[in-house]
Parts: C-alpha cells; sequence; structure tokens
C-alpha cells in the first residue's frame, strides 16, 4: 500500500492494516484535509488541494513462506471463494466486489497450502457460477457442499466479506456448526485473523450456513471484515491486505494440524 499526501508518494510501501488507515483518516480529520482510498490502484491519498494523482506505482507481491514442518502432508482443503459469476455478493463503497475479494483471497491462501504440501480443491477458481451460469442460490450452495464431499477433503473453508447499513460497523468473524472440530478451527482462525489485520474481534461463534451445516468434515464460513467500512474495504481490496488474509488463514489452519 502506497500513502500519497497532499500530492506527494510517502517514500515507503506499507503493509496494510486497520490501525493505519484508522490513523490517517483520524489525522486527516484533523488537518481538515480529505481522504480516499484508491483501491484499484492500492493507494491512499490525502490533499488539501491542486491534487493531481499519479499515474503508476509498483505493486506489492506474494510472499510465500517455506514450508515449517510436514503437518500438511497429505491433508485435503476444500476452499470455497464466496459468491461469484452471476452472484457479486455484497459491494463496497468505492464498488469493489466481494466476489473479486473472495477469489483472490482464496487464490493467495491456494498458493501457501500448496507450498507446503497440503493438497488443495477449490469450488472455484475463476469468476463463475459453482453449478451452472445463472444457477439459483441453493443449487450454489448444493454444489459447494458436494465438490467438498467428493475430494474427501480434511477442512472446507468459506470465505466471504461482511457487509451492514452502517459503513462503520466493522470486525472480522469465523462461524462453525458447532462440533468440537470445527469450533477449534474457527477459533484459530479468528485469533490469527485478528492479531494480523488489527479488526474488531467479533469472535468464532454458531452459525447455520448452508455449507458449513451441510458438510461432513470440519468447516468453517470466514467473515473476513465489512466491505461497506471503507477502511476495511481497503483491507480486503488490496494486494496487501489479502495477502495478509491469506497468511493469517494459513496460519489458523496450520496451527490445527500442528501435532
Amino acid at each position: 500500500m502506497r500513502i500519497v499526501i497532499d500530492g506527494q508518494k510517502v517514500p515507503v510501501n506499507v503493509r496494510v492494516s486497520r490501525d493505519l488507515l484508522m490513523t490517517l483518516k483520524a489525522m486527516s480529520q484533523t488537518l481538515h484535509w480529505r481522504i480516499n482510498y484508491d483501491t484499484a490502484n492500492e493507494l491512499v491519498y490525502i490533499y488539501s488541494k491542486n491534487y493531481v494523482p499519479p499515474t503508476s506505482l509498483d505493486r506489492p507481491t506474494l510472499m510465500i513462506p517455506e514450508p515449517e514442518s510436514n503437518r500438511l502432508l497429505g491433508k485435503i482443503i476444500c476452499i470455497d471463494a464466496g459468491h461469484g459469476g452471476s452472484d457479486p455478493g455484497s459491494i463496497g463503497p468505492s464498488g469493489t466486489l466481494e466476489k473479486d475479494n473472495t477469489l483472490a483471497i482464496s487464490l493467495l491462501l491456494r498458493d501457501i497450502l500448496e507450498s507446503n504440501g497440503a493438497t488443495v480443491v477449490m469450488t472455484r477458481d475463476t469468476d463463475q457460477n459453482v453449478s451452472a451460469p445463472d444457477s439459483s442460490a441453493s443449487e450454489e450452495l448444493k454444489a459447494r457442499v458436494e465438490i467438498a464431499a467428493d475430494a474427501n477433503a480434511d477442512i472446507f473453508i468459506s470465505i466471504h466479506n461482511d457487509s451492514f447499513t452502517s459503513n462503520t460497523t466493522s470486525g472480522t468473524t469465523c462461524f462453525h456448526y458447532g462440533d468440537a472440530a470445527s469450533m477449534k478451527l474457527a477459533a484459530l482462525v479468528q485469533k490469527n485473523l485478528v492479531a494480523e489485520l488489527g479488526t474488531k474481534d467479533r469472535s468464532s461463534r454458531f452459525a447455520s450456513f448452508y455449507v458449513i451445516r451441510y458438510t461432513k468434515m470440519t468447516a468453517i464460513l470466514v467473515e473476513v471484515a465489512f466491505i461497506s467500512n471503507p477502511e476495511e474495504e481497503v483491507l480486503l481490496s488490496s494486494t496487501d491486505g489479502r495477502t495478509k488474509i491469506a497468511e493469517s488463514i494459513f496460519q489458523g489452519i496450520a496451527n490445527y494440524f500442528k501435532a
């Protein structure tokens, strides 16, 4: 993430966090300046007047960690990127789509898991419906569950963005369906996401979402952050934020399988 203050680039490439974004917002309000999040170009603009945005900046890249152990060898993990195709999911204040965020995070998570020896099955790896073009919501949900079952997956992770009518609502939540294994996985992923992102801890909790109710394996649904919140929209849509999210979910999974 790059920061531009009154037309001048700050000569550092910082890792995005909600605390940083809130600090920049507070600073701007104190100075009576304006702040704008350019999620497409991964920029935060803070400016007073006569502002002309730069045309291009370098993008951060994904750093895949060296395998820390063999704990994921032989494990089959199903990653479900929420929404997709004809279903965009929720839409952020600057127009970012939940389906794009969930897919990008899921692909990054897949790369990290595979580099650590896991076999990864994706319910989708492009912007498409899982069941069929323009399929119904029930058909889509059923297809996702069936993919995990057919793969005989050890765990199932469904990735989403939360949303609310108020743009100040924020935080991270991991949902489970109440079995001990899923509760453990949800708690570990929740802990790592909140610690790394600096988001409000909305806790891991029970829910009856279709994809975690009808899967037969350990399963959780992750509401990473609120796309309806401008600061958290940046976390969800920037390469840096997505990388931190994927790394945090991976660490939760690795801790789950830790001997």
